[in-house]
């Protein structure tokens, strides 16, 4: 048992390999594979504390990047801040815990329920993890697929959900096929064999579909800071902010002499204006004539108010040939709200100061001549609903982040995949700005077209850098826009009643 319990921690640390930054996708495909092995014949206990021990090695080495966070930025010591994330991790491990219990629980010798069952499970408790106590849709194995060739046409079919649907079901299909191999059972073969070649065959016609069409061509540039945390929210830190912004829109005036006729975009980070925007007023207030009439648009992160009730907004604002504002609906937990009033304890335990940013709903696209664009927010970007909501009407999507939080980590590389899979879901094209890096432009299939490293000296000089380079615009929805994701979610239920309604049979038969 503790043996077992060591191999399915180790598992679960190996699990982690197939995101970014090692990419070993085919990782995502033998690890459940494995796991699968390790359950034949346990019970359900037992199940439970070898996923809880998969889920500790896969949650500890995962997110272990929360631990900079919290020890650099948040107030806590190093031993306070792993704590928390150990905590952290032991919680999340329950899922997986719930994953392995419930599949031991509900097995069969029903064909089809080995063959979909643990998929199901799998994927479901990704889907409970989306919601469940605020929410953290981190780490979905399938973020893995965005590189997998034998099946990213279905990426904006599928959608996240489907696609670790698919990849577990491969797993699954593997160990009976194996089986099947031992048993000499010829129409498990067969059926096994025809089940893999048909999602080959058919990610063969679908990654050759264009879902969306190329419209016009416009310039870009995204605006990489490089100022630190600590250093950003001071006088010196709001002022080379506020010069980095003049320094790049000045470089631009002699397309008032030139009368550019193509639009030109700049893309600066999240609250990269650091206060609310009604103080930077004063000191935009030169720039605002000269982006309309040299046909520049800017979207820049700052804070807003609502004057009505005085509350505080996480927001994405822009001026020039661009109108409109984005303010942030999904809030991080803890990092800008305080989901439940127990934690205020918590917050009080630890001296920390409480977050007081005010989550938005109902956002409109930023919108220019001839190009719309859905803004996102940092942790947003890993939220696919908000997509399904406003990437539909957009031809440009747009992801703000300051990823300088977790330092030189995985932390940013896991963020920059998921903005990477957000692009290619909806086959539109996806421009991310953050403070210290990774910023990058990504095209409609999610691959990266050209980005700037992670500034390893961002806290000992001020070292701007940009993109700057010409794009496509893209128009039209992908099926996943179009459906969403619960025809994927009832499938699953559907095989979860199943399944459960043939092991209620098998027990009454028994009796």
């Amino acid at each position: 048992m503790i043996l077992k319990a060591i191999f399915s921690f180790f598992l679960g640390t190996l699990l982690i390999l197939a995101f970014e930054p090692f990419n070993f996708w085919i990782f995502s495909l033998i690890i459940p594979f494995l796991i699968l092995i390790t359950l034949e014949k346990q019970n359900p206990k037992v199940s439970f504390i070898l996923g809880y021990f998969f889920g500790l090695g896969f949650w500890l080495i995962g997110i272990f990047w929360i631990e900079n966070s919290i020890n650099v930025y948040g107030g806590a010591n190093v031993f306070a801040a792993s704590f928390l994330t150990i905590v952290l991790s032991m919680f999340l491990s329950l899922f997986q815990g719930l994953i392995f219990f419930t599949y031991s629980f509900l097995r069969n010798d029903n064909f089809l329920t080995r063959l979909f069952l643990f998929p199901s499970v799998w994927v479901l408790s990704e889907w409970l993890r989306e919601f469940l106590f605020s929410g953290f849709p981190w780490l979905y194995v399938g973020y893995t697929s965005i590189d997998n060739f034998f099946i990213s046409g279905f990426i904006p079919v599928a959608g996240i959900f489907g696609m670790s649907f698919i990849i577990v079901l491969l797993s699954s299909l593997a160990l009976e096929f194996t089986k099947s191999v031992k048993k000499l059972s010829s129409s498990s073969i067969i059926l096994c064999s025809s089940l893999v070649l048909l999602i080959c065959l058919s990610n063969i016609f679908l990654i050759r579909v264009d879902w969306t069409t190329s419209t016009n061509e416009i310039d870009i540039v995204v605006i990489q800071p490089n100022i630190g945390i600590k250093e950003k929210w001071t006088s010196s830190g709001k002022r080379e902010s506020t010069d980095i912004m003049g320094g790049f829109l000045i470089k631009e005036s002699p397309r008032l002499i030139n009368k550019a006729e193509t639009p030109k975009l700049f893309f600066f980070p999240e609250v990269f204006l650091p206060g609310q925007f009604s103080n930077f007023g004063f000191y935009l207030k030169p720039f605002l004539t000269l982006t309309e009439k040299a046909n520049i648009g800017v979207i820049a992160g700052t804070l807003s108010k609502n004057e009505e009730n005085d509350e505080i907004y996480n927001s994405l604002i822009s001026f020039g040939n661009l109108k409109g504002q984005y303010r942030k609906e999904r809030l991080v937990p803890f990092g800008e709200y305080v989901p439940y009033s127990f934690f205020n304890y918590f917050f009080n335990f630890f001296n920390f100061s409480r977050p007081e940013v005010s989550a938005a709903v109902n956002n409109e696209l930023i919108m220019g001549n001839g190009y719309s664009i859905f803004a996102s927010i940092c942790y947003e970007v890993s939220f696919q609903d908000l997509f399904f909501k406003y990437a539909p009407q957009s031809n440009l999507l747009f992801s703000a982040s300051n990823d300088a939080w977790f330092g030189e980590t995985i932390g940013p590389h896991q963020h920059l995949q998921i903005a990477r899979f957000r692009a290619a879901e909806n086959r539109k094209p996806l421009i991310r700005s953050t403070t210290s890096g990774i910023s990058a432009v990504i095209n409609e299939r999610g691959g990266i077209i050209d980005l700037i490293e992670i500034d390893d000296e961002v806290s000992k000089r001020n070292n701007p850098q940009e993109l700057s380079l010409k794009i496509n615009l893209f128009k039209g929805t992908t099926p996943v826009n179009s459906y969403g994701k619960m025809p994927i979610i009832i499938l699953l239920l559907t095989i979860l009643m199943v399944s459960s309604y043939l092991k209620l049979r098998k027990i009454r038969e028994n009796k």
